[in-house]
């Protein structure tokens, strides 16, 4: 039996709840319809942020995408050494939300853990850019950070994670670059992802969490998915998933991608990948973008960056 919420995140859900029942807060069907800068630029609150790793240096720049121009934030140390790893990092938010700014705090924490390059995009969000133009930018991103080496980052070298729908991008990111075996992906961390389109698991009805009910998930799978929705890039359930990098797989309890998570963990082990599958019973959906107010979501930041070092080696460079 799932624990209850934890304090402060019980009264701020609770909060959420009112805000987007009386309409002083968007749902997701009403927040598609802001404009799509608006919702490039959106982040959490300040206090929900906490305390950010600002001596991390950061340079921003633009990489000539398929469909445009993309946004994207290179992140390192002071004390970087050429030859690095490096990290690319995808957000969240339902394919519908999210930019640069999103998780800027969490590609700040990555860089300051592991000494590595950490990179962040702002891919196209649906509906006005659906499957595949997300897919396509992040492919577009992971070419660009072989090809300019930004920060003099190892090539040789490359782990990719992601959060939410971020998550499934990264997943499907590393299932194309094992079939066109383009890029030395080592490792993938994969944070509540969505997997399964088909939406057949019940915590879309009962995980109680404010704006993720099941017509939320419908929606996300339209707008974004549309007639692809059986693609094994979007539906990673259906997916072949022999032959990946090893995995973190990251699930909550009180989340509507519960069950989704921990099968998608369960069928990279069955497919032969080596699995991390960490499980928190008391969190909820998005905890990690939230160290400000969540202490798990701090200690699992450190968790991520362990893995990752253990499998991409040191920040320095190898001969």
């Amino acid at each position: 039996m799932a624990r209850p919420l934890p304090q402060p995140i019980r009264t701020i859900y609770g909060i959420y709840r009112v805000l987007i029942k009386t309409r002083l807060m968007p749902g997701p069907a009403a927040a598609v319809k802001v404009p799509q800068a608006e919702r490039l630029a959106g982040k959490p609150p300040g206090f929900m942020i906490g305390k950010v790793d600002t001596d991390i240096r950061t340079w921003d720049d633009t990489v000539k995408g398929r469909g445009g121009p993309i946004p994207v934030r290179v992140y390192a140390r002071p004390d970087l050494r050429p030859g690095a790893p490096a990290i690319f990092f995808l957000h969240g938010g339902g394919f519908i939300q999210g930019g640069l700014d999103h998780t800027d705090h969490l590609q700040r924490a990555l860089a300051a853990r592991t000494g590595y390059v950490v990179v962040g995009a702002s891919y196209r969000l649906a509906p006005e850019h659906p499957f595949p133009a997300a897919f396509e930018d992040c492919q577009d991103v992971l070419q660009w950070m072989v090809e300019e080496q930004p920060q003099g980052l190892d090539p040789q070298r490359l782990a990719i994670a992601g959060e939410s729908a971020g998550a499934n991008l990264a997943a499907a990111v590393v299932i194309a670059n094992r079939d066109g075996a383009k890029h030395s992906i080592l490792h993938q961390t994969i944070v509540y992802p969505f997997t399964d389109t088909t939406l057949s698991s019940s915590d879309w009805d009962t995980s109680g969490m404010p704006g993720t009910d099941r017509s939320a998930g419908e929606l996300m799978v339209r707008l974004y998915a549309g007639a692809e929705k059986d693609n094994p890039l979007i539906n990673l359930l259906g997916a072949d998933l022999a032959g990946l990098p090893p995995a973190m797989v990251i699930s909550c309890e009180h989340d509507p991608l519960r069950t989704d998570s921990i099968r998608y963990a369960e069928a990279l082990r069955a497919a032969g990948v080596p699995t991390h599958h960490r499980h928190y019973d008391n969190m909820p959906h998005g905890y990690l973008v939230l160290p400000g107010v969540i202490r798990e979501a701090r200690s699992s930041l450190e968790e991520i960056a362990a893995e990752m070092m253990k499998r991409l080696g040191p920040e320095t460079a190898v001969s």
